[in-house]
């Protein structure tokens, strides 16, 4: 898409992007974070032990099964997870990983957590505070993240 990045911010403040309002969407799923059926995810926790991370969705979808599998055979499973879903992986695979859009060559950001404090400005950073000040409790930002709340 051409334009700038305030421009960008100004459509994604206001849901106008393609994935739609984002602080909407996280709302309703923060709401049923709880539900026996859902796994509320957050990605700083996955970024700082991937292995953990993998096991916990796999005890998620089968308890009885999937965590043995991973863990059978000296972790033989569990490592090609870890393999196949590293950053490295993604990079030399982008296609798998990105939205297809004509005329744009799909990318792999760096995957560490963070990294908004380098493209908002201060006015930027306050605005998003507000918008989740607007939809969310104290307790609730504080539960997502110490990136949630000011």
């Amino acid at each position: 898409a051409e334009g700038t990045f305030d421009t960008y911010f100004n459509l994604f403040l206001n849901g106008k992007v393609d994935s739609g309002d984002y602080f909407e969407f996280l709302r309703k799923w923060f709401d049923r974070k709880d539900d026996s059926n859902m796994l509320f995810l957050k990605y700083e926790e996955g970024r700082k032990d991937t292995r953990k991370y993998i096991l916990q969705i796999a005890e998620f979808v089968d308890t009885d099964m999937y965590p043995a599998r991973l863990l059978a055979d000296d972790e033989k499973i569990l490592k090609l997870v870890l393999e196949h879903s590293s950053l490295e992986a993604m990079k030399q695979h982008p296609r798998r990983w990105c939205s297809d859009r004509t005329g744009y060559k799909p990318f792999i950001r760096k995957g560490s957590t963070g990294g908004w404090d380098e493209l908002l400005t201060e006015d930027q950073e306050e605005l998003i505070q507000k918008r989740l000040d607007e939809v969310f409790t104290k307790e609730e930002l504080e539960f997502l993240g110490e990136q949630y709340h000011s």
